[in-house]
């Protein structure tokens, strides 16, 4: 019997390797990144609800919309969909969004958030579908999505949804400061439609990152780590992160920074948890979102 609610955790991902090769026909880029599941989670609790269809949100962050715009709900319609499919009674749900993951920062929390739900109504409503499938679902609701099924360390390619898991990173120690910059609603198109590939003259390399997992060397990880969006990006906004960028690299006991996805959430290697804690704390006391983690 499947159970009637469920908890999940609910993930934040590092692009420890975000390389654009070339605008597609379909208007998307060509991608190959390197992605990996991070210990700071949200939480996704589901309840279903059997007298109707109704898709019910909550969230503790007030700035998280609670509608159709929210890829929970999204990755709920979804499902009620596959149970049309599979004859199987169209209940409704009440999902939970615990946030941890700072919104809008660059770290796929909704992303997550929206693999989280797939996973959990497939227990919930007892569908049984395979990962493939779900991934499948999952890349009808935005790029990133399909890493969330699998989780881990994988290679993404594609416009993001050509999903391979590869072996497992070796441990890093992980500060991150999310700069106070306006960003749009609609960040990621807006990242994008400022973006220009042509100006990237060094790509991060792909390869040179696999080598350093399989050499289970974490000093060499962070050295590969890179950003292509670093070379790429015109926008004013940005600046000031791009300066901080390369002021956290000459910081002792900080082996790289990169910007964490499409930012403007910034990424630092460190050698210790120590060092990590030591990097976030002057931001902290200036009330800038900054936290310090690692890879699961």
């Amino acid at each position: 019997m499947s159970p009637a609610r469920v908890s999940l955790k609910s993930p934040a991902k590092i692009n420890l390797v975000l390389d654009l090769l070339r605008k597609r026909a379909d208007g998307f880029h060509e991608v190959d990144f390197v992605m990996q599941e991070l210990e700071i989670h949200d939480t996704i609790t589901i309840e279903s609800i059997v007298e109707n269809t109704e898709i019910i949100l909550a969230c503790n962050d007030p700035s998280v919309p609670l509608d159709t715009r929210n890829t929970c709900y999204k990755a709920a319609q979804l499902m009620q969909e596959e149970c049309k499919k599979a004859g199987s009674l169209v209940q409704g749900a009440k999902i939970t969004i615990e946030k941890r993951i700072p919104s809008a920062g660059g770290l796929g929390g909704g992303s997550s958030n929206a693999a989280a739900v797939l996973k959990g109504l497939n227990e919930v409503w007892n569908l049984q579908l395979s990962k493939n499938v779900l991934a499948s679902l999952a890349a009808q609701i935005g790029s990133d999505v399909p890493f969330f099924i699998y989780g881990g360390t994988c290679r993404a390619r594609g416009r993001g949804e050509i999903i391979t898991s590869i072996p497992k990173c070796p441990s890093l120690e992980l500060a991150f400061i999310v700069p106070p910059v306006k960003v749009p609603e609609q960040k990621t198109k807006w990242i994008y439609s400022h973006f220009d590939v042509t100006k990237v003259e060094n790509h991060p390399s792909v390869e040179k990152m696999l080598e350093a997992i399989t050499q289970n060397d974490s000093h060499a990880v962070a050295q590969a780590a890179g950003n292509a969006f670093e070379e790429g990006l015109s926008i004013s906004e940005y600046a000031p992160v791009f300066y901080l960028i390369e002021s956290l690299k000459k910081v002792p006991g900080v082996h790289n920074a990169i910007l964490a996805g499409a930012g403007p959430t910034i990424c630092i290697f460190c050698d210790s948890a120590k060092t990590a804690e030591t990097v976030v704390g002057p931001f902290k006391a200036k009330n800038t979102l900054a936290f310090s983690t690692r890879t699961v």
